[in-house]
């Protein structure tokens, strides 16, 4: 039951208007004949206005009450989350010579918008190019007007050995997705190239390579951090050197990975590459004759206006688990970048050894993580802790509190809250990130320099996502009622469900709660009805759209875990991951009523399939999202499609399930079955009209490819 709020004066400005005039009749009668334009009468209204702004006032709980409502009932704001992106910094199209690092913490502009970098790059004159050999079908090479014979003996195949023709396809980087999915041989074969200015410099500037730390920045196609049900590990990404013996045959050659916080790809990050020391290593792979570039293991031809000339070595990307790898972004001298601002050594205030002392930091919205505040004792600089209530923790305890969100820190009172500040003694911050929010979500292109580094030139051809803006007191007050309703504590089924979606450090769309679910090493060792276990299944928001699944991130796994793990009751084992999403893809043909609407009619069907298999609203059939582990039926789909405005009938509707390398097509009724942590995700729709059956959806292959053979490069005839 919701208790009424009572208006302790529901006058509005024509009620006091009125009452204003008659009083003015009362008090002074000789005014009761004057016209209502009369001044008199605009002064009445004057103050029936004024009178009503301050009803208003009257009637609302001031800011600073519901403020401190809020704190007794230790129910945060949620923080202003900063945006993550990526940078790359070279040392510049004439420089030989490499340049300091770049080190972790240096500061990059955006207009008036500061970044941090996250690591440290040595900035290089390279530059990337990233090509694939685009495997062609027998159409395409009967339009080119060559045989597989005609391979044969142009490239000197032997008897028996099958030529595998392709076509080099060359990626415009940060433009286009980077994908093997039309590979011959499933590798990515990126070349690094020196500028046309330093050429002539090759040699100087190998030397100047060999041994360094090399910094790849890579971002994934779909902003999918977060894998399979219980599996968080990275994806294990193979980077090789390509080069020649001293007979001229292929080395490649595998590289050291330093470190690598794309975790293989799977999120925005850097991979530090240590490159070889012997400079007879690097090599150009040069050909005499470029009609052989590609044949066999061969790096395939360079897009124009590049030249063999300017290749300093090439290397080789796969991914073993993975061979139709898909990735967003790929670029030399990269470096990690958060959108946020840092600030060093900062004396902010001086003891006055009172209880209680506030000190006020120049800046909102800190990552508390990030600060370390010192006060100044017998010479030197001491630290402090954070802590969460400076209640209990003894007269002598160096702690403070923080409100992040105001950027205000609280000492304690010298007697059961914690040490004061000695009188005379300066308190500093050695360091703290500040900032975040929606305004630090930019596009390629708008980060323009390194701060105080003049040597280098940057690159910004990622977007920056993932700010979110700080929550106001108003959006945080609506939380109360479900915080009391759980009392901060996760008991019941309904608790965890709760506490999972109104988290106040991470956004969730969706949680659902499985008791007794106990994940193994891999999914077919997981356990059910398992006593003291919960498993919660989380999802982030995200818009209904073909190919995309509200996959959670790592980061967000980890925060909804950390957040519940403080409010379990002792006993209980939880786990927090994501579901695993089952590809599927539908067919349908159908009848229009109008056939001057067929395309939008069309387009219809598809976004209501789309949005119908959505694992958020309005997915399911109770508008809430598709349900984990509902099966996925044709009968179903079609009641979906035929309520279509502007379909007539469904004539016939197919669903493809993709099996270990291929599609196929289910039989008629069959359903796709999914387990209770499992969910569609809706890889493609085609949608036709008339009878038969349904198309396959476009691009997505029926069969995969026999991988055997010798790779040919097709080299089209040009006038």
């Amino acid at each position: 039951m919701v208790l009424p709020i009572p208006n302790l004066d529901d006058r509005r400005f024509k009620d006091l208007s009125e009452e204003g005039r008659e009083r003015l009749k009362k008090h002074l009668p000789e005014l009761t004949q004057i016209a209502p334009g009369d001044p008199a009468h605009a002064m009445v209204d004057l103050f029936a206005y004024l009178t009503e702004n301050i009803l208003y006032r009257m009637n609302l709980i001031p800011e600073r009450q519901r403020r401190a409502v809020m704190n007794l009932l230790q129910i945060p704001q949620r923080m202003a989350k900063p945006s993550r992106g990526l940078v790359c910094i070279d040392s510049g199209p004439r420089s030989v010579n490499l340049p300091g690092f770049i080190r972790d913490g240096a500061q990059l502009k955006a207009s008036s918008q500061h970044f941090t970098a996250h690591g440290e790059v040595q900035p290089t004159p390279l530059g990337l190019s990233v090509s694939i050999k685009r495997s062609l079908s027998d159409d395409e090479l009967t339009a080119t007007g060559l045989t597989h014979e005609e391979l044969r003996q142009q490239f000197g195949i032997k008897r028996g050995e099958n030529p595998q023709p392709f076509e080099p396809k060359n990626f415009k980087l940060g433009q286009e997705n980077l994908s093997l999915t039309e590979s011959l041989d499933k590798y990515f074969y990126i070349a690094c190239t020196l500028p046309k200015t330093l050429v002539n410099e090759r040699t100087q500037v190998i030397e100047n390579l060999t041994g360094i730390i090399f910094n790849i920045a890579i971002a994934p196609a779909d902003d999918i951090d977060a894998e399979e049900i219980s599996s968080l590990e990275a994806r294990k990404l193979n980077w090789e050197l390509m080069s020649l013996d001293d007979e001229g045959n292929l080395l490649n050659l595998p590289l050291e990975i330093i470190a690598d916080s794309s975790r293989g790809g799977r999120e925005m990050g850097v991979v530090r590459l240590r490159l070889p020391d012997n400079t007879e290593l690097f090599d150009t792979l040069t050909l005499d004759d470029p009609m052989f570039s590609g044949l066999g293991k061969l790096p395939p031809e360079l897009p124009a206006p590049l030249t063999n000339e300017r290749v300093a070595f090439w290397l080789r990307l796969s991914a073993e688990d993975e061979p139709d790898l898909t990735l967003g972004y790929l670029g030399a001298n990269g470096v990690d970048v958060s959108g946020q601002g840092l600030k060093k050594d900062l004396v902010i205030a001086v003891g006055n050894g009172n209880p209680g002392q506030i000190a006020k930091l120049p800046d909102k919205n800190i990552a508390p993580e990030s600060l370390v505040l010192q006060v100044e004792e017998d010479g030197a600089w001491v630290s402090w802790q954070r802590v969460d209530f400076l209640v209990d923790q003894g007269g002598e305890a160096k702690v403070y509190r923080l409100d992040a969100n105001e950027g205000v820190v609280y000492f304690g009172d010298g007697l059961e809250g914690g040490r004061r500040p000695p009188q005379g003694k300066r308190i500093r911050i050695a360091n703290y990130l500040y900032g975040g929010g929606s305004q630090t979500n930019l596009q390629a292109g708008e980060i323009k320099e390194v701060v105080n580094s003049s040597r280098v030139y940057l690159r910004h051809e990622w977007p920056c996502k993932g700010g979110i803006d700080a929550e106001s007191v108003t959006q945080a007050e609506k939380r109360i009622p479900l915080y009391l309703t759980h009392r901060n504590r996760a008991v019941t089924k309904q608790d965890f469900k709760i506490l999972s979606e109104n988290n106040p450090v991470n956004p969730v769309a969706r949680a659902e709660v499985f008791e007794g679910f106990l994940p193994g090493a891999n999914i077919n060792a997981a356990r059910e009805n398992v006593q003291g276990v919960v498993s919660v299944f989380v999802l982030k928001p995200a818009t209904p759209a073909l190919r995309k699944t509200p996959k959670p991130s790592k980061g967000l796994l980890k925060d909804v875990f950390e957040y519940l793990l403080q409010r379990l009751l002792i006993g209980t084992e939880l786990y927090v991951l994501s579901p695993e999403f089952i590809p599927i893809a539908v067919g349908v043909k159908i009848d229009v009523l109008d056939p001057e609407n067929e395309q939008q009619t069309r387009q219809a069907v598809q976004n209501t399939l789309i949005n119908y298999l959505w694992s958020l609203a309005p997915g399911g059939a109770l508008g809430q999202g598709w349900g984990m582990g509902v099966n996925v039926k044709s009968s179903e789909l079609q009641t979906q499609v035929a309520r279509v405005n502007g379909v007539r009938a469904v004539n016939a509707l197919d669903i493809f399930e993709k099996s270990t390398n291929h599609w196929r097509r289910l039989p008629m009724n069959e359903e796709v079955k999914l387990r209770k942590y499992q969910l569609p995700m809706l890889m493609g729709v085609s949608v036709g009209t008339g009878s038969g059956q349904p198309d396959f959806p476009r691009g997505i292959e029926a069969e995969a490819r026999d991988g055997s053979g010798v790779p040919a490069p097709v080299i089209p005839e040009v006038c």
